[in-house]
């Protein structure tokens, strides 16, 4: 049977149903409180340095990790004045066109085509390094089987020997992808150029695992990179990349998978970049970034708070002389990162900047989501991988040096 509220009894009921509203709007809203919560415990924020970030300052700060081979580096801004901004003015404001350490890159077709690699080549070194690899000891990051048909499959002497190794090469490449979209990190197997192999899903899993603020404030975001590509989020833009680098040591050539989500509450968006380098040629075995604009309201105010946050592994941080190369790969990670920091910070307050550089992105990239994964890639892994690069030639030469004479 039907109730029927009339007068005053329906003011009242509505009245409760709006508070009810709010406390469950309020109950499932992210606080202040938590964020502050969750830096001391994972990147062990002092009084001073919450103190430091209250005021504005960039606050960037080396990780303890378990693992000698991992760094992990997180740094935070805040911004009590950003204006509305949408995820396409914070993708921009970390742009990074202009590196020269950046290659060729390009963008995967969905599934992910021959034709998406037509720009890749490679180099003489590379040449060099495949024509003598084998299982166990190789440069070059390669799962067993892949070591066994550049072996057998090339004939180094032949006049096109580099044509037949850079299609072949391709197709390697094109493999990773493929399967990575098929079956996500369970698809990466194990690579067998080094004494001790590698178990590649192990290592992005505990790598995610360990990512902070996820879970607090990107909602599912974690769950869908840990579950792709059977994962499911709403509103979730995802996309594959491969990006070539040339630092002056050795070049490599990195996959990577980013996902860019917007989390609206109360009015508020934050926006969220996940980044997974999921293969890479050389020196970097794993690594995950987040890059995130938080938006916290805070009674009549909101605070907004920009983040990066990156795990990486890498077996150049193994050996004897890895405690050194960790210093120098944290030290120069930690200057980087504060300068992303502050330039995002910068652009993102003002709303000039934001429109000149939406200008040049459209410009110089064609503009959208797909320009920017091209142009800002160096955001999650590049910077992070010529750091692993300096730390392995370091280690490498160092190796030499020690080595007994005679």
């Amino acid at each position: 049977m039907p109730v029927f509220f009339t007068g005053k009894r329906l003011i009242a009921v509505a009245a409760a149903a709006v508070v009810l509203f709010a406390v469950q709007q309020s109950a499932g809203q992210p606080r202040a409180d938590e964020l502050r919560s969750e830096l001391v415990r994972y990147a062990a924020f002092t009084e001073a340095e919450l103190t430091a970030m209250d005021k504005g300052e960039v606050v960037v700060k080396r990780v303890k990790t378990a693992a000698k081979q991992d760094v992990a580096v997180f740094g935070i801004v805040r911004r009590a004045d950003l204006p509305p901004v949408s995820m396409e003015a914070f993708r921009d404001s970390f742009s990074q066109r202009g590196n020269k350490e950046m290659g060729a890159k390009g963008l995967f077709s969905d599934p992910p085509q021959p034709a998406d690699l037509s720009s890749l080549n490679l180099e003489s070194r590379d040449f060099d390094e495949l024509r003598k690899c084998s299982i166990g000891d190789c440069d070059i990051n390669m799962s067993a089987f892949w070591i066994r048909r550049f072996g057998s499959e090339i004939d180094w002497n032949a006049a096109d020997h580099r044509e037949r190794a850079t299609e072949l090469f391709r197709a390697m490449v094109l493999e990773y992808a493929s399967e990575y979209t098929l079956k996500g990190a369970t698809s990466l197997g194990t690579h067998a150029n080094r004494n001790e192999p590698l178990d590649l899903t192990r290592a992005q899993n505990e790598l995610l695992k360990e990512l902070p603020l996820v879970d607090i404030f990107g909602f599912g975001l974690r769950k869908y990179m840990q579950e792709y590509p059977a994962g499911r989020l709403s509103g979730i833009q995802s996309e594959m990349h491969w990006s070539a680098i040339d630092f002056g040591l050795n070049p490599t050539v990195t996959l990577s998978h980013a996902v860019a989500f917007t989390n609206g509450i109360a009015g508020n968006d934050s926006h969220f970049v996940l980044t997974r380098q999921f293969y890479s040629t050389r020196y970097l075995d794993a690594s995950v970034s987040l890059t995130a604009l938080l938006r916290i309201a805070s009674d009549e105010t909101t605070e907004n708070y920009i983040v990066f946050a990156d795990r990486s592994r890498s077996d150049a941080l193994g050996g004897i002389l890895g405690g050194v190369a960790r210093s120098a790969v944290e030290a120069e990670a930690i200057d980087r990162v504060r300068g992303l920091l502050d330039t995002a910070a910068a652009r993102l307050a003002s709303p000039e900047s934001q429109s000149r550089l939406a200008v040049e992105v459209v410009e110089e990239e064609g503009g959208g989501w797909s320009s920017w994964l091209r142009s800002n890639w160096l955001l999650a892994v590049a910077g992070i991988l010529v750091l692993f690069g300096l730390a392995s030639f370091l280690l490498r030469r160092g190796s030499k040096l020690t080595k007994p004479l005679g």
